[in-house]
């Protein structure tokens, strides 16, 4: 059974979330192809032992769009925390998937504290390193595509190969699905944010227990980018997972649950140490 929606207002404008379980927090960031929705499989495995929160970035699922226009990265990483403070979240483990993990590492270094430790999967770097010509060329063209095909034929042509060959099809309609829910000027608001990000700087400056998690099969992240990702990082562990692409949260969520859960264990156990 799908988690229900839930709604709250931030300054007139409406995030919708998804929440289950109680304990301590899950903050679930997703990426430019899905919403909350799209961490079904990891509600149904950690909501018995945590309070597991997602939400719908603005501009996708049923969250309004962002005020700001253009918007950047660190529109989204403040509209996560104030969503953060609505709902009374002090502190969060975050989990994060391809831009998500942009989001979540500027909000990590923009709001020291609130985010214990982090998980990255199959996380974007960001293509500020781009010449500024060829980032203009690249949101021109995304747009066109989407102006031509609407969200849905540009999901299916797009976001089906992101998954690992063999994947079955009700698991590549699902992907679509998602993908193709997005708001059109939502979904071109958060792509002309990454064109002009680079999560490298946040790297840096971030000293928690991190979880890196690449797909063997991923277009979109490649494992030697989240490789480089993990190295960035003072306290990063990394895997790779075999036969999964660009949704691996869904494609492998057996080992993406299974890692994850790990991974919490070990950070709780350390805390639960340190207030000794």
């Amino acid at each position: 059974m799908e988690t229900p929606v839930k709604y709250v207002v931030l300054d007139g404008r409406r995030i919708a979330y998804r929440e289950a379980g109680s304990g301590p927090t899950l903050l679930f960031l997703h990426g430019l192809g899905g919403h909350s929705a799209s961490w079904q499989p990891q509600f149904d495995a950690f909501s018995k032992s945590h309070r597991v929160v997602a939400w719908d970035m603005p501009g996708f699922g049923d969250s309004d769009l962002l005020a700001t226009s253009p918007a950047a990265t660190a529109d989204f990483s403040e509209r996560a925390r104030l969503f953060m403070d609505a709902l009374d979240i002090e502190q969060a483990v975050g989990v994060a998937t391809s831009y998500g993990t942009v989001i979540l590492a500027n909000l990590v270094q923009s709001n020291p504290g609130r985010i214990g430790a982090m998980v990255f999967a199959c996380g974007v770097t960001g293509l500020a390193h781009l010449d500024p010509q060829e980032r203009a060329r690249l949101r021109s063209v995304r747009r066109a595509e989407l102006e031509s095909m609407g969200q849905r034929k540009f999901a299916e042509m797009r976001n089906s190969t992101y998954v690992a060959k063999g994947m079955p099809e009700a698991l590549v309609r699902r992907v679509i699905a998602l993908a193709g829910s997005a708001q059109p000027e939502g979904y071109l608001a958060a792509y002309g944010a990454l064109t002009e990000s680079d999560i490298f700087p946040s790297l840096a400056k971030i000293d928690l227990p991190a979880l890196v998690i690449a797909g063997a099969n991923d277009p979109i992240a490649p494992a030697r980018d989240c490789e480089r990702v993990a190295r960035a990082l003072r306290h990063a562990e990394y895997h790779c997972v075999a036969n999964s692409g660009h949704y691996i949260n869904l494609e492998q969520a057996d080992i993406f649950n299974r890692l994850v859960g790990e991974f919490f264990s070990r950070v709780e156990k350390s805390s639960a140490k340190s207030l000794r």
